[in-house]
Parts: structure tokens; C-alpha cells; sequence
């Protein structure tokens, strides 16, 4: 027999509890806390209960499916998944598309199932479509083919996932005959159609008693309780209204914040004066449609607060490095490339310790094909055996070959992760590689593992839809936006299909327009209790805007005002630096304000205090002065930005073939007949020592080609030279040097010292006329970017100023003498560019075309004094810790590397 029982308030159900007998009957809810919840008041009342006592629907249903079809297995949904791919890759000419549209699909089946398991759903249907052909049009194919993959899951595979059990059973026409319990559903807002249709034939051997809520504004989800209408109409007798209970006396707020972690500061901070007060921590309840979404950060506080909560602590599978490398060994192996597994996988092995890690990124930042790997001879090594993917293989040798890669002590987790596959999957199950690779890493995206189990005597946090308890008097609803509150369809059909779906064929599916969450938190609203806080946060965790729900707007409060969240434990720990172990609220207020404006790029960064002098050079210093937060990125931070090994060679690479194909060239006496045969064995030379490398070997060809041509017209063009200027020599090529320098007193050592700072460098090149007369060469790709010598101090062009400095000094050992000019060679065109002394002229260089007053001996002196005298300032400034973002010339401010890191307030 099937009753019906209105209720207005969720207060009513104490009546009905009354007379519920647990001993003989069964009570149906929607969640699993609402099921222990009532489980345990069971056990208050009668010290003892049944399996069958309480059962969730879902519990119901697999108990029913067992019974009638016991061969089909029950599967989970990324399985589900990994078969349907399977199927539409097999079936794709059929089908008309292949897995890449595997969501689309699935979500079609989610969604129609009612109609698809249907015995007549897809005649009926298909009658529909010839009185609707926009419809036709727009989702037909789609069905078809979700039916079609449905059916071969079902059939073929002898599989079915949780969502769609009750649409399968309404194919069984003796389902009465396989439960015996009386039933007392009390599912709200999450009774479907086909469950009313299966409670109903139900009810043809049991008492079914429903609960049904009916509050006042129930016709603004008249859709979502339709299915009730239809139980109300085949019940025996009236509905039984019960007395209405009082309207609860409460105290509301309703809450904007600027975001969801304002949401969680402010919780924390009401938890804690609820607390203080004298308020059991378990009639404290904190609320969300989507509890998970705020529980990492959520619990975080609360763990700070020293506030204990009910809920456990969890953390997902996939976050633990040991199972992360699995996955990342395992999909390296399988062709799918990427940089970031590749390191994952290569990092926990002891050949690791040979590569760098910068060197490894700027090795491997950029892959193709495995063959890339061959970049490095270690690598290649560790990742040469590639697993077989050709066809598909059995369970048992998937896993196997999974284990294989399985390299921490430690069992547990991949005992944990295997057992769902293996639950799922049966022996004879034969997926590609590719497929049950992507099933595992499912698993391990859904698996979580608990760390530290929830306290029965904290406070209550919990999702929405399991919220309803007698307990819980003082709630915080969190997250009260459209986004969280409404679903949002994967498939084509419009809100006028499921309303005409509904009102034609009697199939009620459903509809995003009518959200079960939302009729739930209205229900929830109007349930006893003393206190409740209504809050929306205008963004998400990630910064996202978010829209307040329509049920936030409809409550009386102020909407347009932004609250201030109560202050937390955390929040003085963030004081903890202040002087004081107590700092007064003004001290806190103020250091929040100099962080937030240091960090808004307002007022500058404190120093950064110094252990040790950082080693310079000429690019250091032209670092420095181009800006002192590239300088602190690379110097101080370590923070570095090599060239990817790429399909677009870097200047970096090619400069170092260059500088080093021309040092060979100058070696002294120099040889002007090479030939190509031995600029090409050269080349080959200076890549095995220079361990160039390249993204496809085939770059190398042309680029070596480019570097012959460019050797034979530097020596035709050094020939010429060394015509006109007999006496030119080399003398030093990649010359090094290094000494250390007190900035304070000027003083250069050999030796370190303390509070010197080590100076460094290398000159490309060192022409002599066989005395003591010197040129400095530095060579350049182009002439880009080369300023003349009267703007190098201005344009902070230091390199030739430092170098020729460095050997007016006497600083490098074999080589002495009066420096007569600085040039830049570039190669380009082989023209030099720089500065000479023009009295000088005609032992190493040529007088200049056009008089320069300023290329004279004296203007080489103050070059020096004034360079000196920049250096010494310039470290100066480096020694006090200066970190402040002050570019030169904001255009460098759109090419920096380090912008990102950057708290200049140009770029905030």
C-alpha cells in the first residue's frame, strides 16, 4: 500500500519517527551522514538495529539489481568510461565520431538514461522527434549514439554504473517480489521519476510511506517534485497532513564577502566566538553546496583555531610523490612525453645526481618524440626500454607491467589503487594500454586516503544536501552562489525540451533550471534553529567572479554592503615578527599595511641581508644598473633562465660555436688556408666539448654549414687585416681572470678576503703589435643594441669600459701593456666598433673616417676614473642589500624574464 504524508517543516519528522519500528521496517534517505546520524539515534532508542533499519536509496537500488540480474556487475564510472572509449573507437565509422567525444557522450547517457533503458523510450522518442524537428536537429545523433554505446555496455560488456540502476529496472516486471521491508522514504528533493515509478511497484507488496515536503512555496519547483505528484495520485486514500509545527524564532545574517577565503576567515572567527560562549561544538554546523571546494583551506583554520570538526582529514592519492612518479614513469614509457613526468621520474633515481636541474630543463623543457631523449646520454639510458603499446592486453598483465615501475618500499597506496581496478575490472577484460593507463589515473584522481579521522565531538561540517540534522542549531552557510547551486548541462537539450519531454512522454529528467540544491538550502532554512548565517563570497579560490544565488537576493539584509572577516588565530601568527609578544592592534595594522603596499609595489622592499658578497661581472653589474631586481633574481635568489633546447636554435648556442670556432682560428701563427673538410672536423670538435644539443639533429647540418662559410670569410677578412697591420698579434684568446676587490677602500687581492667581493670575468680577445700596445675584441653577433663610446656610461654599456679597466690594472698575469682601443667585432659584417686613441692609429687600427674629439689618451683616463668610480658605487649599493625594482628604461620591463616575480608598481 502506498501513503503519502505531507510536510511543511522538517520539525514534523520527530512525529513520524514515533512511530517508525526499526525492527521491521526500513527508512530511506538521500546520504550517508543523514543514514549514521540516524543510526545512532536508533541505538539511543533501542539499543540495537538492523542492516535494513536505515538505507540510503542508492543502497536500495544495488540490493534490487543484485537480486533480480546478479551477472551484471557494477561498475565505477571511469571505468564506465574506459569502455565506452574503447567502444567508440571500435565502432567510430558507426558512430560518426571516435573517444575525443567520450564526455559529450557519457554525459547523454547521464542524462537519458530513463529513456534509453526504457523498453519503448526510443519508439516513443523517436514519434517525439517527428512533432519536434528543431529538437531532431539539434540532439538526435547524440541520443542515438548514447544508446547505442549504453546497449554495448550493458550487453556486451555486462556492465552498468551506479546513475543508472533505476532506469534499468524499470525492465523488470516482478521487482515487488524481491523486497519485503516496509518502506519510509524521506529522500526531499532527490526523488527522481523512475524511482517514483519503482517506489510505486514497490508498493504493490509492502507499505510505502512518503514523506513529502510541501512548503509553501513548493510550485516554484513544481517540475523538480513532479515525480511526488505522481506517488500522490496512486496512493490509497488522502495525503495525510500533519499539524504544523511553530515557526522557529532565529536570529539571520546575511553576509557579502569579497571571496571565499574572506567566507572562511570570518567562519572560523563566528566558530570561535561560538565556542567562547558556551555553545556546544556539536550544535555548530558549517554548510556548503560543495563542502570540498573550501575543506583543504577550511580545515587548515580550524586546525590553527584548535577547533576540532566531525569530518575527516583526507587527502587525495595522486598528491603523494611515490604515486606520482609512478604515473609519470609509467606514462614517459608509453610515448606520451612530457617535461614535467619525465622529471618526475627521473628525479628519484641516483643517475639524477649527475644533471643539474637547470641543465635538465633547459635540456628537456621542450620535447617532441622519444627520441629527444637522446639529448642526454644518461637519460637515454634510464628511459631506452619503451613499453609495447601495440593491441590491447589482459588485466593481470597490465598489472604486472605496472607494478614493474612501482619503486617505493612502501606497498600501501598501490594496494589501495590496484584494488579498484581490480574490482572493476575482470581478468578477461582486454583494454589498449593507452586506455587502462587512463583508467589507473582516474582511480588515482578519485582516491583519497584519510589522515586523521574526524572527532565525534567537534563541530559539523558538511555538504548541503547532507546537512539536515536536530543537532545542529547554530549553522554557517557558506558558498550561497548560482554557480555552486545550479548544474550545468553537458548535452543540447533546452529547458523547453524537458518540459515538453515531461508533458508528452511522461519522462521527468533532470532539469539544470531546477536545482535539487537549491530547494534543499530552502528547506534547510526554514528547519529549527537559533542562529544562521546566510554568506556569499564574490570569488572563488582562484580569483574567479562568482554570482550570488537567487535564494542569497530574496533574504532580507544588505546585499551592497562588504563585510570585514573576524580575525583568526592565523592572523597573529602573521604578527608573530612584531616586536612584542603581544603587539597592539595599531602595530598589527600597520605591518599588515607596509605588506600589502611592499607587495602592491607602493613603498620599497627592505634590504636583503647578506651572508655573503655575490661573485660580479661585467653582464652582473650591467645587470645591476639595468635594474636591481634582476640583479637580486639572478644573484641573490638563484633564480635562472637558461635557453631551451628547441626547434629555434638560441643565440646563446650559436654565440658559443662562434666565439669558439674563432679562437681556434687565431691561434697563433695563424693559418690562413683552412679549408671547409677541416672547419667542418673543427665544428664536429667544438660541439663534443661544448656539448651543444639540439632539438632535431637535422638543425645541426645547416647550422654547421652557416659556421663554415662564416670561418672562411673571417679568415679572408683577417688576412686583409694582417696585411695592412703587420704587427697585429694574438695574445690572449678567452682570456680569464679573477680578483677579488674591497669597494670601501679600492684595495684589489688575489686572494679572498673579507668583504671583498670576487670579480670574474673572460675577454674574448687580445690583439698586440709584439709590444706593449693592446686591443681589446669582444665579439657580436650584430651591431643591435651597441651604442658609441660616449653613451656607454650613460647607457650603463660597461663590458669594454670593464675589461680595458681590468687590464690598465695589471690584473691579468701574462699579459701587460697600455690598452689602445676597445672594440665590438661583429661578425656580421666583420666592422669594429668602439673606441680608439686616434693619435695611436696605424699599428693595430686604421685612423677613423671623420675626426672624434673625444677618442684622445685623456678621454680614455676619465673613461676610467668615471668607470671606477661607478664600479666602486655600484657595489656599494650591492654590499647594503638595494633590491628595488628601478629599471633604467621601463621598455625593459615587457621583455623581463622575472616580471612575473616583480613588485614594481608599473606592473601591479
Amino acid at each position: 500500500m502506498l501513503k503519502t504524508v505531507l510536510l511543511n517543516n522538517r520539525s514534523q519528522i520527530k512525529e513520524i519517527f514515533q512511530h517508525y519500528n526499526p525492527r521491521v521496517q526500513s527508512w530511506l534517505v538521500s546520504d550517508l551522514r543523514t543514514k549514521f546520524e540516524l543510526q545512532q539515534k536508533i541505538l539511543q532508542q533501542d539499543g540495537q538495529f538492523i542492516d535494513e533499519s536505515v538505507l540510503r536509496a542508492s543502497d536500495l537500488w544495488k540490493i534490487l539489481l543484485k537480486r533480480l540480474d546478479p551477472k551484471l556487475r557494477l561498475v565505477s564510472d571511469p571505468f564506465a568510461r574506459s569502455l565506452l572509449r574503447t567502444i567508440m573507437d571500435e565502432n567510430a565509422e558507426v558512430l560518426g565520431v571516435n573517444s575525443s567525444a567520450e564526455d559529450t557522450v557519457f554525459a547523454y547517457i547521464d542524462e537519458m538514461a530513463a529513456i534509453i533503458f526504457h523498453p519503448d523510450g526510443t519508439s516513443r522518442l523517436e514519434e517525439w522527434f517527428e512533432s519536434h524537428p528543431e529538437a531532431k536537429n539539434r540532439w538526435k545523433d547524440w541520443y542515438l549514439r548514447a544508446r547505442f554505446c549504453a546497449l554495448k555496455l550493458l550487453h556486451d560488456h555486462r556492465v552498468i554504473t551506479g546513475d543508472w540502476i533505476t532506469s534499468y529496472l524499470q525492465n523488470f516486471t516482478d521487482l515487488e517480489k524481491v523486497w519485503q521491508f516496509p518502506l519510509i522514504v524521506d529522500l526531499g528533493g532527490e526523488v527522481s521519476r523512475v524511482e517514483a515509478e519503482i517506489l510505486r511497484t514497490l508498493s504493490r507488496s509492502v507499505d510505502v510511506t512518503v514523506i513529502e515536503p510541501s512548503p509553501p512555496w513548493r510550485e516554484d519547483f513544481h517540475f523538480l517534485l513532479k515525480p511526488y505528484d505522481d506517488l500522490r495520485g496512486h496512493s490509497q486514500g488522502k495525503a495525510e497532513t500533519l499539524a504544523p509545527s511553530p515557526a522557529p524564532q532565529k536570529s539571520i545574517q546575511v553576509l557579502r564577502f569579497s571571496g571565499m577565503l574572506a567566507e572562511i576567515k570570518n567562519t572560523v572567527g563566528q566558530v570561535r566566538t561560538w565556542l567562547d560562549s558556551g555553545i556546544a561544538a556539536e550544535n555548530i554546523a558549517i554548510i556548503a553546496p560543495d563542502i570540498e571546494t573550501y575543506w583543504p583551506v577550511l580545515q587548515a583554520f580550524l586546525k590553527e583555531e584548535g577547533i576540532a570538526a566531525q569530518k575527516d582529514v583526507s587527502h587525495k592519492v595522486q598528491s603523494l610523490p611515490s604515486v606520482t612518479r609512478w604515473l609519470a614513469s609509467l606514462r614517459s614509457r608509453s610515448g606520451r612525453l612530457s617535461s614535467s613526468d619525465l622529471e618526475l621520474s627521473f628525479y628519484e633515481r641516483d643517475e639524477s645526481q649527475h644533471i643539474r636541474y637547470e641543465d635538465f630543463r633547459a635540456l628537456f623543457k621542450s620535447l617532441y618524440t622519444t627520441e629527444d631523449l637522446s639529448r642526454n646520454e644518461i637519460v637515454s639510458k634510464v628511459f631506452n626500454e619503451q613499453l609495447d603499446l601495440r593491441g590491447v592486453i589482459l588485466r593481470e598483465a597490465f598489472v604486472a607491467q605496472a607494478l614493474f615501475y612501482w619503486t617505493s618500499a612502501s606497498t600501501d597506496m598501490v594496494e589501495v589503487i590496484l584494488r579498484e581496478l581490480l574490482q572493476n575490472a575482470t581478468a578477461n577484460t582486454a583494454l589498449s594500454w593507452k586506455e587502462w593507463l587512463s583508467y589507473l589515473e582516474s582511480i588515482v584522481a578519485a582516491k583519497e586516503f584519510s589522515i586523521e579521522k574526524g572527532q565525534s565531538h567537534g563541530i559539523m561540517v558538511t555538504k548541503l544536501m547532507s546537512a539536515d540534522s536536530e543537532k545542529a542549531l547554530h549553522r554557517i552557510f557558506l558558498g550561497l552562489t548560482d554557480e555552486s547551486l545550479r548544474s550545468r548541462s553537458k548535452t543540447q537539450l533546452s529547458g523547453q525540451d524537458y518540459f515538453e519531454l515531461a508533458k508528452d512522454l511522461g519522462f521527468y529528467l533532470d532539469n539544470p533550471d531546477q536545482s535539487d540544491l537549491d530547494f534543499e538550502l530552502r528547506l534547510l532554512s526554514e528547519s529549527p534553529s537559533k542562529q544562521d548565517l546566510f554568506c556569499f563570497g564574490a570569488t572563488d579560490l582562484s580569483g574567479s567572479l562568482c554570482s550570488p544565488s537567487t535564494f542569497w537576493m530574496s533574504l532580507q539584509g544588505d546585499h551592497e554592503h562588504l563585510s570585514l572577516p573576524l580575525e583568526t588565530r592565523w592572523d597573529e601568527v602573521q604578527y608573530s615578527d612584531l616586536p612584542g609578544s603581544r603587539p597592539s592592534v595599531q602595530d598589527r595594522k600597520e605591518f599588515i599595511e607596509k605588506r600589502i603596499e611592499q607587495d602592491a609595489g607602493r613603498r620599497e622592499l627592505d634590504p636583503v641581508q647578506l651572508l655573503d658578497l655575490p661573485r660580479l661581472s661585467a653582464s652582473a653589474l650591467e645587470s645591476f644598473l639595468e635594474c636591481p631586481f634582476i640583479f637580486a633574481a639572478q644573484r641573490h635568489f638563484k633564480l635562472k633562465d637558461l635557453p631551451d633546447i628547441d626547434l629555434d636554435v638560441d643565440h646563446r648556442t650559436r654565440g658559443q660555436l662562434a666565439h669558439a670556432l674563432f679562437e681556434v682560428l687565431t691561434q697563433e701563427p695563424m693559418r690562413y688556408d683552412w679549408n671547409s673538410d677541416e672547419l667542418d672536423k673543427v665544428l664536429e670538435k667544438i660541439r663534443a666539448e661544448k656539448k651543444l644539443l639540439f632539438a632535431d639533429e637535422r638543425l645541426w647540418l645547416p647550422l654547421k654549414r652557416k659556421h663554415i662559410q662564416l670561418g672562411l670569410r673571417f679568415l679572408g677578412i683577417e688576412k686583409k687585416w694582417r696585411e695592412e697591420f703587420k704587427k697585429t698579434k694574438t695574445v690572449g684568446r678567452e682570456t680569464r681572470f679573477e680578483f677579488y676587490l674591497d669597494p670601501r677602500t679600492e684595495e684589489i687581492h688575489r686572494e679572498p678576503k673579507e668583504n671583498c667581493f670576487k670579480i670574474s670575468g673572460q675577454i674574448d680577445r687580445i690583439d698586440s703589435d709584439g709590444g706593449n700596445q693592446l686591443v681589446l675584441l669582444d665579439y657580436k653577433s650584430s651591431a643591435g643594441g651597441i651604442s658609441a663610446h660616449a653613451s656607454w656610461l650613460k647607457n650603463h654599456e660597461l663590458q669594454l669600459l670593464f675589461y680595458m679597466w681590468v687590464l690598465e690594472k695589471g690584473l691579468l698575469e701574462n699579459i701587460q701593456g697600455e690598452v689602445l682601443g676597445v672594440f665590438y667585432y661583429v661578425f656580421k659584417n666583420f666592422e669594429r666598433k668602439g673606441f680608439r686613441i686616434e693619435d695611436r692609429a696605424g699599428l693595430l687600427y686604421p685612423a677613423p673616417k671623420r675626426k672624434d674629439k673625444n677618442a684622445t689618451a685623456e678621454m680614455k683616463q676619465q673613461y676610467l676614473t668615471e668607470f671606477s668610480r661607478l664600479l666602486m658605487a655600484t657595489m656599494d649599493r650591492i654590499r647594503q642589500g638595494e633590491i628595488q625594482p628601478r629599471p633604467a628604461d621601463f621598455k625593459i620591463c615587457t621583455t623581463c624574464e622575472w616580471r612575473r616575480q616583480c613588485r614594481a608598481p608599473h606592473l601591479n
